[in-house]
């Protein structure tokens, strides 16, 4: 037995506001899958790397235009198309309306093959990137992106410090294997981790001395540090406040 404490992917994961901006970085395929590289200016590299682990939209604009925040704020940033090219955006435009959406059919395809994927993925990314085994990893996860973010924590990964927002498809056995400080995200009412999933988590986490943080906001909803709309102040105050924590608790754990 392994108890869900977020449930799989439904369809809150596609409300919200597809955001506007020209995208900083590049992709390129690192072990045979596309991924973004949101490289910092000179002057601003903190000489870290931050994997970005995104939701069902995948490499999609509000989260290359997040990866780019990541970069400005100092982090060569890469993220991952665990999705092979066929994240929901490209499937459908309108997700949460198209009748030949089968979404129970692209959700199944993807579970187990991006669990492979984002694993040899990280294997490569380390290869690359950590050649002399100096530079420090950090990672960051949305939604479907979560568990990777466990993984990474854990003794088997390569991340100093993680932080998630959102989280689905998490059990207690991606919590209870945590080893590195993370932070969770979350909205007070979520359909898909809802108070006593989070209160369990909690209690997972405290019972087994990890180091951790949750910050939990009112007013807003699963997707809101993906797809805030922008135009609502609090809204964007709460997106804006999950980024700035995320960095906060990168900069705390790898100082």
């Amino acid at each position: 037995m392994d108890p869900i404490l977020a449930k799989p992917v439904g369809a809150c994961c596609f409300k919200g506001s597809i955001h506007t901006g020209e995208p900083k970085g590049k992709v390129e395929q690192i072990a045979g899958v596309d991924t973004y590289i949101a490289t910092p200016d000179a002057n601003r590299s903190n000489g870290h790397v931050l994997l970005f682990f995104p939701d069902a939209f995948g490499l999609h604009i509000n989260n290359f235009l997040t990866m780019d925040s990541f970069a400005a704020a100092g982090y060569l940033t890469l993220g991952v198309d665990y999705f092979a090219g066929d994240p929901v955006w490209r499937t459908t435009a309108n997700p949460l309306t198209d009748p030949t959406f089968d979404f129970d059919g692209w959700k199944n395809k993807h579970m187990k093959s991006s669990d492979d994927i984002a694993a040899r993925w990280v294997k490569e990314v380390d290869a690359i990137y950590n050649k002399d085994g100096n530079v420090k990893f950090v990672c960051a996860g949305h939604c479907w992106g979560a568990r990777f973010v466990c993984t990474q924590l854990s003794k088997a990964g390569i991340c100093k410090a993680g932080a998630i927002a959102h989280p689905s498809f998490i059990n207690e056995s991606h919590v209870s294997q945590i080893d590195a400080p993370i932070l969770l995200s979350v909205a007070n009412i979520d359909g898909l981790f809802p108070a006593e999933q989070r209160s369990r988590a909690i209690e997972i986490l405290t019972n087994e001395e990890k180091k951790f943080n949750i910050q939990i906001f009112s007013g807003v909803g699963h997707g809101f540090a993906s797809r805030a709309f922008l135009e609502d102040p609090y809204e964007r105050w709460a997106k804006e406040q999950s980024f700035r924590s995320f960095l906060d608790w990168f900069e705390m754990w790898l100082s």
